[in-house]
């Protein structure tokens, strides 16, 4: 079966048209981090920037470690931020739209959602044991 798309090719190491060495790699996600640009982001801008087509090629280790070795690893993850941003964007727009049912159930699907990743997240230690998402309380978690 064939797959549609392009894939990124299979390299053990970084390419040798990169110009910039590990540790300037890592400064510079030390950098963005500190201005609070999530991983993802900061993955996309040195690509573009930077030409660093994959950060894990050239360190050896992925944006989330680096930032976590510098303690600035945010406290919720990246995918369960999104989602709640998500969530909270619906939930508002269904306090402007009391009728709206179709949107409704799509606000407990992404509320199922997050619940199933903060069980993942939780079982991996990567959200402490008495994190618990409420609708109420989600706005808190991603300012």
């Amino acid at each position: 079966m064939s797959r549609k798309g392009s894939m990124k090719p299979v390299r053990d190491a970084a390419p040798e048209w990169v110009t910039l060495l590990p540790r300037e790699v890592e400064a510079k996600v030390v950098e963005m981090g500190k201005e609070g640009i999530q991983p993802a982001v900061i993955g996309l801008r040195l690509r573009d920037q930077f030409g660093v087509p994959s950060v894990h090629e050239v360190t050896g280790k992925r944006v989330g470690q680096i930032l976590a070795e510098n303690k600035l690893a945010p406290k919720v993850p990246q995918d369960l931020t999104n989602l709640i941003r998500r969530a909270i964007s619906l939930a508002e727009h269904l306090n402007a739209n009391r009728g709206d049912l179709h949107n409704r159930r799509g606000l407990e699907l992404i509320e199922a959602r997050i619940r199933r990743l903060v069980r993942y997240h939780k079982q991996r230690g990567e959200l402490e044991a008495t994190f618990k998402y409420t609708r109420d309380g989600a706005r808190l978690l991603v300012d």
